[in-house]
């Protein structure tokens, strides 16, 4: 089963208390996947629950009881048929304005939850997040106008010969589930969008740790190699005597780390003041090299 599979399976186990939010959803369906040929309506729908469960819809609000016919380009997808005069006026008077209308605040959540049921896809968010509604090409620049007026910002999208309404931007995706009232479908989102943020985070706290171990590591090797050309030299002793015992501790102890090096320093010294005296030989070996 996809996971949009299990998000739409979701919608339909979730009980609706109001009847006009029952109402709101089968609008939702009508509006984008519906067509109207006088008044026989004819709805091009994939599912097996979700077909049961639109039935169900219109059978409640319509009283009628549809027939589900196979689609004549076969396929996974079959049309729900019924008789209405109510629904016919509906589908013909579809504008923007039209599309739901009711003094229940939970009507347009319900509305876009039919629409999704009826010609939506989700991506696993474990691999890519994206939300997509494909109602009839005549009626996208309403869903779209619509979408807008809830705050949520779909893009359209040419797949073939059809046109769909598309999001990527995780937060237009996060919206729409949560405006919708699909809260769990929210919560994975949002969840998998704190995991990777966590993942990243340490990624980069890895990559950051070690490109620093590598400069350490560069440095010592640079630290060493002047060290060393000195010595070969007969230039090392030329150097102040507190120098000459770092360098010389620095090429005893080649395989040690700056904090460890000051562990067997002798006498003691700070960190900050072996890493002072190093870069101090540094920058005089590459002088004297460079003139001698």
């Amino acid at each position: 089963m996809s996971f949009a599979t299990e998000q739409k399976n979701e919608i339909i186990s979730a009980p609706q208390k109001n009847a006009c939010c029952r109402r709101a959803t089968l609008f939702g369906v009508l509006a984008s996947r519906a067509t109207a040929e006088g008044d026989n309506i004819y709805i091009r729908i994939n599912g097996d629950e979700i077909i049961s469960y639109v039935s169900s819809l219109i059978t409640e609000i319509y009283g009628k009881d549809p027939s589900v016919l196979t689609s004549k380009n076969g396929g996974r997808v079959r049309v729900i048929a019924f008789n209405s005069k109510s629904a016919s006026k509906y589908i013909a008077n579809l504008s923007n304005s039209t599309m739901i209308q009711s003094k229940c605040a939970l009507c347009k959540s319900a509305f876009v939850r039919g629409a999704f049921l009826a010609c939506g896809k989700v991506s696993d968010p474990k691999k890519q997040i994206f939300a997509e509604l494909s109602p009839l090409d005549k009626r996208v620049m309403l869903f779209l106008d619509f979408l807008s007026e809830l705050g949520l910002s779909f893009s359209l999208i040419r797949r073939g010969n059809t046109v769909s309404l598309y999001a990527k931007r995780s937060e237009t995706v996060e919206d729409f589930f949560a405006m919708t009232g699909m809260n769990s479908t929210f919560f994975t989102f949002m969840n998998e969008k704190i995991n990777k943020e966590s993942r990243n985070h340490a990624n980069r706290v890895s990559n950051c740790e070690t490109n620093n171990i590598a400069k350490t590591v560069d440095a010592a090797a640079k630290q060493i190699a002047l060290i060393s050309e000195l010595d070969k030299r007969g230039l090392l002793n030329a150097l102040p005597e507190e120098l000459v015992a770092t360098a010389r501790l620095r090429l005893l102890h080649t395989d040690m780390s700056l904090s460890q090096l000051v562990l067997v320093s002798n006498p003691p010294i700070s960190k900050s003041g072996l890493s002072h005296r190093l870069k101090k030989i540094t920058r005089i070996a590459e002088q004297l090299i460079k003139v001698s």
